[in-house]
């Protein structure tokens, strides 16, 4: 027996050395989830904080997670102008050139920050998203179902809880209770769902102290916002999302779930040039012609105002094409820059040198040459220069004596003029005092004769009166 343990233990052996392959493959353990597809337990482990969002808000966080740049950019400028409010916000960001879903998260600040702060978790929704959104729509109902099942999801003051069966489907919409007020909800996953059965533990967002407790939620404060905000919606029956063609002018009173279903909202569409940022692997391989075909990418040079164009197959091979085409310009301007401090210590070598050159050095004559005939046109065009600013000198300087000359002249004629309207007018000035002392004179002789004439008068009568008695 002994032996035969021996022998089958050699065999074994010599086995695995000969065949690595089978051995290797024995030890890893059987997997029937694909590497490039994230599993259920991952996909609802990122769903699990945004599951019971309101439909609207889930909508711009999931079309945001597709524009990782533009999240971590809003991010940072919100925290540095917290002071602004939600319309505040909506009127500063209205002329920048971030996705509109980014710029309708602007208002919710502490969920604009857990994005922008957990990255991991913020590619991998967008993947999942890009890569199928159906599936992330279907696990969504599914987180609701629990849910609803356990009791907690229900209407309250925040929110309104909605379920309907499209197409032998059942269906939880969840619509703010306020059109123009939004309360965003902070829970923990494994006691809002219920018993959590995957393996993963659920990603849980954590709120501030300062959150109004209801029940297994904590209410964010009211973000009141415009008519704006409704731009997105989700078709459940199809499993896909939808934003609306024009901007949305007024409130819909109506049920969510029909609205999303007018002429006016169509299906979503990732724009892969507005994103400035490499896919990861399984998007790649989701979708390699969608997120890998050829498109143009503006890359900015090292001088002002400069862009060049350079098509890449992938996003992957965009950096590394942009990374060489940037390595070979700094070393074509490190060669132009060495060409050039050369060729200026050649000429100040070569114009210390006398003039008497040999014929060997004829190309450092005709440069001398070349820089004597261009500084001698330059002195020429400095000296026309020179002579039309003096021409022009002399031409205002004869100018203004000729308007000072006539100046002159004009006073001269007037001063005469004037001197005999100021005679003219002191004799009429005399003329008339004399008349009228004159006058005040024959009035006071004419005032003394009457009164003397009185006086004559009264005597005469007096003597009469006097004689008669």
């Amino acid at each position: 027996m002994k032996k035969l343990t021996l022998a089958l233990l050699v065999a074994m052996g010599t086995l695995s050395t000969s065949f690595p392959m089978l051995a290797s493959a024995t030890v890893e353990p059987e997997t029937s989830v694909d590497n490039y597809q994230y599993s259920d337990a991952e996909l609802d482990s990122l769903l699990a904080p945004i599951a019971l969002y309101p439909d609207t808000l889930l909508t711009h966080i999931m079309i945001a997670a597709t524009y990782p740049l533009d999240v971590v950019a809003a991010d940072r400028w919100r925290q540095s102008n917290l002071h602004l409010t939600p319309e505040q916000v909506e009127q500063a960001l209205d002329p920048v050139t971030w996705d509109p879903s980014v710029k309708a998260l602007a208002a919710f600040t502490d969920i604009l920050h857990t994005m922008a702060e957990d990255l991991n978790w913020l590619q991998a929704l967008g993947d999942n998203v890009l890569i199928s959104e159906a599936r992330v729509l279907d696990r969504v109902q599914l987180l609701r179902q629990h849910a609803l099942n356990t009791g907690n999801l229900q209407s309250n003051d925040y929110l309104e809880v909605e379920r309907e069966i499209e197409q032998e489907r059942s269906v939880i919409v969840i619509a703010p209770r306020h059109r123009d007020v939004v309360y965003v909800p902070y829970y923990d996953p494994l006691i809002v769902f219920g018993l959590w059965s995957h393996a993963i533990a659920p990603v849980h967002w954590h709120h501030r102290v300062s959150y109004r407790h209801r029940g297994n939620f904590f209410w964010a404060p009211q973000v009141r916002l415009s008519s704006f905000f409704y731009f997105g919606g989700i078709r459940w029956t199809n499993r896909h999302v939808v934003i609306h063609r024009e901007p949305v002018r007024h409130y819909y009173k109506g049920t969510p779930n029909k609205r999303v279903y007018s002429k006016g909202y169509q299906r979503w569409q990732h724009n892969a040039d507005h994103r400035r940022a490499r896919y990861s692997n399984r998007v790649v391989h989701s979708a390699p012609k969608r997120y890998s075909a050829t498109r143009s990418v503006k890359v900015r040079s090292h001088e002002r105002g400069n862009t060049r164009v350079i098509n890449a197959k992938s996003s992957r091979h965009t950096q590394t094409s942009v990374s060489q085409n940037n390595h070979r310009n700094i070393q074509h301007n490190n060669q132009l820059k060495g060409q050039t401090s050369h060729n200026v210590n050649v000429a100040n070598k070569q114009l210390k040198t006398p003039r008497t050159v040999t014929p060997r050095h004829s190309t450092t004559t005709r440069t001398v040459t070349t820089t004597k005939t261009v500084k001698r046109e330059s002195n020429k065009a400095s000296g026309q220069k020179y002579q039309q600013g003096a021409s022009t000198h002399v031409k205002r300087t004869q100018t203004s004596a000729k308007n000072t000359q006539a100046r002159d002249t004009r006073t001269a004629s007037n001063r005469p003029s004037m001197s005999q309207q100021r005679t003219t007018r002191n004799v009429d000035r005399s003329a008339s005092r004399d008349r009228s002392v004159s006058r005040e004179r024959s009035v006071s002789r004419e005032r003394s004769v009457s009164r003397q004439s009185n006086v004559n008068r009264n005597r005469s009568g007096q003597s009469k009166s006097h004689s008669q008695k």
